[in-house]
């Protein structure tokens, strides 16, 4: 669950009023997807391995978040 909290903070972080869902499957390889539901279009923010978002591996995860967050800030962007 850490890859979700980890995930759902950045997507708040940056959109804090949004509404998320979690969309959990247990097909491997695990993966996380960050989609952006906007106009009746999905608009897929960021993918990667859920193991990029887990504190054990300190630097993926970092790095993972920066994606995410400036990913989510250029979309933030588009929209304004």
């Amino acid at each position: 669950m850490q890859e979700y909290s980890t995930a759902e903070s950045c997507v708040k972080a940056v959109f804090p009023g949004c509404k998320i869902n979690a969309n959990r499957t247990d097909n491997y390889p695990l993966r996380v997807v960050v989609t952006a539901h906007i106009g009746g279009t999905n608009v897929d923010v960021w993918a990667g391995s859920q193991k990029d978002l887990f504190s054990k591996y300190a630097s993926r995860r970092t790095k993972s978040i920066k994606q995410i967050t400036n990913n989510l800030n250029e979309l933030k962007e588009d929209l304004e």
